[in-house]
C-alpha cells in the first residue's frame, strides 16, 4: 500500500482489545500500511501472575505483527513494561512506542526505566514519543545522554501548531512522524487538509526515511480521508533532478576517502567521475579561457592524472573553440587506464594526443607545458594530495610563467549534528572509526553554522619558486562559530571551493554549490564524545594538516567555553600523529 516508499499508519484512540480484528478490518479499510496499538489491555495483574492471559493481549499471533507497532503501558510498572517488550519480541512486533516524554516527565526516572528495559530485554527498538514543542529536544537529549547513546532508542515526533526545533530533529533518529487529526483543517468540500506551512514541513520530512502515523484525536473521526490526503501530498513532490537522483543512494553512507597515489583506481570509479558533466563543462570553459589568454603561438597543454581521458576530450574541444593550435599531452601512472587512453586516442582523438605513462611528480619533459590541468581535487580540496602533486608537477612540467588549472582551492568546515553519521562512524573500522574522516552525502544532519574557511592552496607562483620539501604545505587554523539553537555536536562537515582559472570556479559549499555537480560529497570529521551546545554558545574548531616522510594527515579538535546554560568542554585532538588515518604519498 505504500506510495513511492511512503508508509502511513493509523493510531486509534480509545481501547482496542482485539488487535488482529482491527488490522483485518479497520486498518485495511483505511488503506493504511500499519497500525499503532497497545501491546496489552488491562494487564496489571499479569505481573503477580508472571504471564499474560489471552484476554489481556491485543495482538495475539504473529500473523499481523509485521504491520503493528506496539504501544507500551504507562511508566507506572516497569515490570509490566519489561513483560510487554518480551511479548513484543516474541510476537514479532518491529518497534514499541514508549509513553510520551513530556514537560511533566521526570526525565532521570524515564531514562532509567528505558535503559533498564533495553539492557535486559530482547532487541526490539524502543521509540521515545515526543511532541515537537519548546524544550522537547533538550528533554530527549538528556534521555539519550543518560542512556549512553543507546542505539536501540528511536524517536516518534508528533507535530502540531507549536512545532519547533525541526532542523535539529532531522539530525535525530526519528522513525515516525505523528500527525494528530486535530492538526488538519477542512477544505471547501469538507475533506481534511493541512495548512500551507504544515504541508511544506511534511514534504521536507518526506525526503527522509520516516513513516507517518495519523493519530485519531477523537473517537468519531474517520481516518480514511486523512490517509488518502497524505498519499496525495506525497504525489505532489517534485521529482529529483538527475544529479540528485544519482547521488540519493549514497545519502549518509560513509566512504573512505580515495588514496589515488597509493592505489590504482578501477574503471568503474573513473566512470562514476565522468558522469558529472557540469564539472567537466567548467573545466572545459577554464581551459578555453586559458588557451585564449596564452601569448604562445604553439601551446602545450598537459593533463596530469588523465585517468580514462575525460579532461583530454574537453581539452581538445576547448582548443577547437578557441581556434588555437594546442599540443595535448596526457600523463597517467595507472597502467590499466593507459590501455583505455590508447584506445580512445585511436578511436576518438585521431592520434592527436601524446600519451605518457609516468608519475607526474617524476617525469621530466623535453618541453614544458604552458597549461597544466589536473582534477586531483578532493572533497576537502587538498585531501587527495593535490598540493603535493601539483607542486612537483608545476616544478618539473610547467613553464616558468605557465598556468595551472586549478589555480587555487580552499577548505571550509562547519559544526555538524547527526546521530546517524556518528553511530555509523562508531561502528566503522572495528571501533576505530571516530578518528577517521569520511566522504559522505550528508542528509540526516543539521549543519549548525555557516562554513568558515580553514586554509587555501595556490598554484599561481612561478614554477621555479616552488619549494622542494613539503613543509610549506602543512597548515594550522582555528575558526569560532556561534550556535543559534540547542544541539548535540557530532563532528564537522568539510567542504571546498576552487578557482579553476580567472573567474571560472567550482564549489561544494552549501551556499555556493555548483549547480547539478555531484562528483564530490562533503567530508565528515567525527568527534569521539558528542558535545551539547545551547543557543548563543561559541564553538572553536582547531584543525591541522600535518606531513612527514610519505604521509599527510589531518588532526582536529572542538572546544566550547560554555555559556549561561552550559559548561565549558573540549574534545580530544583526534588522529594525533596519524595514528588512525593518513594519506600515502
Amino acid at each position: 500500500m505504500a506510495l513511492n516508499g511512503l508508509r502511513v499508519g493509523v493510531e486509534p484512540c480509545g481501547v482496542i482489545a482485539d488487535g488482529d480484528a482491527f488490522v483485518a478490518g479497520e486498518m485495511e479499510r483505511c488503506t493504511a500500511d500499519f497500525a499503532v496499538l497497545a501491546v496489552t489491555h488491562e494487564a496489571e495483574a499479569a505481573v503477580d501472575r508472571g504471564y499474560f492471559i489471552l484476554s489481556e493481549v491485543v495482538v495475539k499471533t504473529s500473523q499481523h505483527a509485521y504491520c503493528v507497532l506496539g504501544r507500551a503501558s504507562t511508566w507506572g510498572d516497569s515490570d509490566l513494561l519489561s513483560m510487554e517488550l518480551q511479548l513484543a519480541a516474541y510476537v514479532g512486533l518491529k518497534r514499541v512506542l514508549a509513553p510520551e516524554l513530556s514537560a511533566s516527565t521526570n526525565v532521570a526516572s524515564y531514562a532509567r526505566t528505558l535503559l533498564a528495559l533495553v539492557s535486559n530485554t530482547a532487541g526490539v527498538p524502543v521509540v521515545v514519543r515526543v511532541r515537537a514543542a519548546e524544550g522537547a529536544w533538550a528533554r530527549w537529549n538528556r534521555v539519550r545522554m543518560l542512556c549512553g547513546h543507546q542505539a536501540r532508542l528511536q524517536v516518534a515526533l508528533e507535530l502540531g501548531d507549536d512545532a519547533c526545533e525541526l532542523p535539529q530533529w532531522r539530525a535525530e533518529p526519528v522513525q515516525l512522524i505523528v500527525l494528530p487529526t486535530s492538526m488538519f483543517i477542512g477544505n471547501n468540500a469538507g475533506f481534511p487538509v493541512l495548512r500551507k506551512d504544515h504541508q511544506a514541513e511534511i514534504k521536507r520530512w518526506m525526503d527522509h526515511t520516516v513513516a507517518y502515523v495519523i493519530r485519531q484525536s477523537e473517537d468519531n473521526v474517520d481516518l480514511v480521508d486523512y490517509v488518502r490526503y497524505l498519499r496525495f501530498l506525497a504525489g505532489t513532490l517534485e521529482e529529483l533532478s538527475t544529479a540528485a537522483a544519482a547521488s540519493a543512494e549514497y545519502r549518509d553512507v560513509l566512504q573512505a576517502p580515495l588514496q589515488p597515489l597509493m592505489d590504482h583506481l578501477e574503471s568503474a570509479t573513473y566512470e562514476t567521475f565522468e558522469m558529472d558533466l557540469p564539472k567537466y563543462d567548467h573545466y572545459e570553459h577554464a581551459m578555453m579561457r586559458a588557451i585564449q589568454d596564452s601569448p604562445r603561438k604553439e601551446i602545450v597543454l598537459m593533463v596530469v592524472g588523465a585517468g580514462r581521458g575525460p579532461l583530454v576530450t574537453r581539452a581538445l574541444r576547448a582548443a577547437r573553440q578557441a581556434g588555437r593550435s594546442v599540443q595535448v599531452i596526457a600523463i597517467e601512472k595507472n597502467p590499466s587506464a593507459l590501455v583505455e587512453l590508447q584506445l580512445r586516442n585511436a578511436n576518438d582523438w585521431g592520434h592527436q594526443v601524446t600519451l605518457i605513462r609516468a608519475d607526474m611528480r617524476g617525469w621530466v619533459p623535453a618541453q614544458r607545458a604552458d597549461i597544466l590541468v589536473s582534477e586531483l581535487l578532493g572533497s576537502f580540496g587538498d585531501n587527495e594530495l593535490s598540493p603535493e602533486c601539483l607542486d612537483a608537477a608545476c616544478r618539473l612540467l610547467l613553464a616558468p610563467h605557465g598556468v595551472c588549472i586549478p589555480q587555487s582551492y580552499s577548505a571550509y568546515v562547519a559544526p555538524l549534528s547527526s546521530t546517524l553519521l556518528h553511530a555509523r562512524a562508531q561502528a566503522y573500522g572495528d571501533g576505530h572509526g571516530l578518528e577517521t574522516p569520511y566522504v559522505v552525502n550528508i542528509h540526516a544532519a543539521h549543519v549548525l553554522a555557516e562554513p568558515q574557511i580553514m586554509w587555501s592552496f595556490s598554484h599561481t607562483q612561478p614554477s621555479d619558486q616552488i619549494m622542494g620539501d613539503n613543509r610549506h604545505n602543512q597548515r594550522w587554523a582555528a575558526a569560532t562559530f556561534r550556535v543559534q539553537a540547542s544541539s548535540l555536536v557530532h563532528g564537522l562537515a568539510g567542504y571546498f571551493d576552487a578557482v579553476l582559472y580567472d573567474n571560472v570556479e567550482l564549489s561544494i559549499r552549501p551556499d555556493t554549490h555548483t549547480e547539478d555537480m555531484h562528483s564530490w560529497f562533503p567530508m565528515y570529521f567525527p568527534i569521539k564524545q558528542p558535545m551539547t551546545v545551547n543557543p548563543g554558545d561559541e564553538l572553536t574548531v582547531h584543525m591541522w594538516r600535518r606531513s612527514r616522510e610519505s604521509r599527510t594527515w589531518y588532526e582536529w579538535a572542538v572546544e566550547s567555553p560554555g555559556g549561561e546554560a552550559s559548561s565549558a568542554s573540549s574534545s580530544l585532538i583526534h588522529n594525533i600523529n596519524a595514528h588512525e588515518y593518513w594519506i600515502g604519498h
